[in-house]
């Protein structure tokens, strides 16, 4: 953790009565109260229900592997 973020976790803590670990577990609680993180990729997720995994992606994306020989 940064000095800075440290002090004033601390500062607020002392402010507040209660430990820094209690703030921070606070913290993170009401930053879970917001809207889920949306990035996007949850949209893809059954989107291909007949899709198949493969073992090297890479090859499936790019083709194979030229070694320059």
């Amino acid at each position: 953790m940064d000095p800075e973020l440290d002090e004033w976790l601390q500062h607020e803590s002392d402010l507040r009565g209660m430990s820094k670990s209690a703030l921070i577990r606070w913290c993170v609680r009401e930053a879970w109260e917001e809207e889920p993180y949306e990035n996007g990729l949850e949209k893809l997720l059954g989107m291909f229900p007949d899709a198949e995994p493969v073992e090297d992606i890479d090859s499936e994306l790019y083709g194979p592997l030229e070694t320059g020989e």
